[in-house]
């Protein structure tokens, strides 16, 4: 049925936008999410877009809208029938559905339709118990809006990437090279991931460790993957965003911008909000130094350090999973940053990878530093959205003025 599907599009491809919003909105929709393969379509379709000349943008669109509409219509569903959805015969036989979303909406909350977005199997059933369970209307339209923003870039992206990527003239070495890359991205996070969900005053020292290892193999191995390096420079065009202004080239001063949030941490008398985010700078400028990154990374790798330090404070106080889910946050802006620093030729892949773990190894040490004698304090919720929406807000005005 997929091939069937697929064959039929790459002919009437004039029909691409309106099936990525069928399949978004399907997915999104309850009941009907559960038996379609939402993930797989979205893939197929996209990669199909990529080769059509379909833009990112109006692809993204599409499966925004159809996510959003999906979405409203299982909220709907579950506000207008409540427990009696529990008789469709479909539930009568699956009854451990919903049960494993109340549970999940009862630990969660509001984040739950965020976090359910994400997670295949609650994806279509966490807007319809939210439904059920009462949740204000205008809470549920501004949460499932936002929370789309993100979702549909994010299962968009890899099939269009790859569709992108079947009209490049890459050299053979390129996807070894890149897969290993991949498999060795893939440790760390996951072993970060590991040791951090032990929750011990170590297990932030222990991550650091391991990213600082990853780094020092990097730099070491780092003429290993010099094909992948310099194909994704000569084809940099591919991974510019489309829709947005190439920014300028940053400078020192950009990081002016970000003083707001460590004058809100003093104002609500954080202290070692404020420690942490001074120790954190210090080690990612000695990281990059050590490292040898030109000043276009090290920028690169404060912002992100940054960003990982607003990652640390906002999400104290809750559960693992919770925190984890913070990760999420600061993709977009990373992705804005780097797709500019490739396009205007002032920073390699390896380097950017540098910085990463720069900044992230920087940001663990510090977290463990600061926390050796108690745990930071969850921030006031006024200093909280201040620092989660900052850089977002200097990131819309840097777009909205760009020449």
């Amino acid at each position: 049925m997929l091939s069937s599907l697929t064959d039929w599009l790459a002919s009437h491809q004039q029909w691409l936008g309106i099936a990525i919003f069928l399949v978004s909105l399907t997915e999104s929709l309850a009941v009907a999410g559960l038996v379609v393969p939402g993930v797989f379509l979205l893939f197929a379709i996209s990669a199909l877009a990529a080769s059509a000349g379909v833009s990112l943008t109006e692809a993204v669109i599409w499966a925004f809208a159809g996510a959003v509409l999906g979405d409203l219509l299982s909220f709907a569903l579950g506000r207008w029938f409540h427990q009696d959805i529990r008789r469709l015969p479909l539930f009568r036989r699956n009854p451990q559905w919903i049960d494993q979303g109340e549970r999940f909406f009862r630990r969660y909350g509001w984040l739950s339709v965020v976090l359910g977005r994400f997670i295949g199997p609650l994806r279509p059933i966490i807007p319809m118990i939210a439904g059920m369970f009462d949740m204000p209307a205008w809470r549920f339209i501004a949460i499932n809006v936002l929370s789309a923003l993100a979702w549909a870039p994010a299962y968009l992206i890899p099939g269009y990437t790859a569709g992108q990527a079947a009209s490049w003239a890459v050299p053979p070495l390129f996807w070894g090279q890149a897969l290993n890359l991949a498999a060795g991205a893939a440790i760390v996070l996951g072993g970060s991931l590991y040791l951090l969900r032990w929750q011990r005053r170590w297990s932030p020292l222990a991550a650091a460790g391991l990213c600082l290892l990853a780094l020092l193999v990097l730099i070491l191995q780092q003429h290993t993957l010099d094909v992948f390096s310099a194909t994704l420079v000569a084809s940099r065009e591919h991974l510019q965003l489309p829709g947005l202004p190439a920014l300028a080239r940053p400078q020192p001063e950009v990081l002016l911008l970000a003083l707001p949030i460590p004058l809100s941490l003093l104002l609500a008398r954080q202290w070692g909000a404020c420690w942490l985010l001074l120790l954190a700078l210090t080690l990612t400028l000695a990281l990059s130094w050590l490292a040898e990154l030109s000043t276009a990374s090290s920028i690169a790798a404060l912002i992100t350090a940054m960003l990982g330090v607003s990652i640390v404070l906002c999400n104290r106080g809750q559960g693992f999973w919770t925190r984890v889910s913070w990760l999420l946050y600061p993709l977009p802006l990373l992705a804005l940053l780097d797709s500019n620093l490739l396009l205007q030729q002032v920073a390699d892949p390896m380097a950017l990878l540098s910085s990463l773990l720069c900044a992230s190894s920087a940001v663990l040490l510090s977290s463990w530093l600061v926390q050796r004698a108690s745990p930071l304090a969850p921030m006031p919720p006024l200093a909280r959205l201040l620092v989660a929406s900052w850089p977002y807000l200097i990131a819309c005005w840097l777009l909205l003025t760009a020449p």
